[in-house]
């Protein structure tokens, strides 16, 4: 979950600047910046759902080491 969260935060950082430059300058035509923009949404979303299976999955072979669960 930790390295989600580094993905997540950085994507955020970058879009955050990239929304900056295109907002005070015409450095990037706007269907480029809305390709990037998906792109970055879409790999932190995988990110985070890949980050949450395996904490899943983390804890129920812990619970089934521990016999908790079958």
């Amino acid at each position: 979950m930790k390295l989600a969260t580094i993905i997540s935060s950085t994507l955020l950082i970058l879009w955050v600047i990239l929304t900056l430059i295109v907002v005070w300058t015409n450095a990037l035509s706007q269907t480029l910046y809305i390709k990037l923009s998906f792109t970055m949404g879409i790999i932190a979303i995988v990110s985070i759902v890949i980050a949450l299976a395996l904490r899943e999955y983390a804890i129920d072979k812990k619970l089934k080491d521990d016999n908790y669960i079958d």
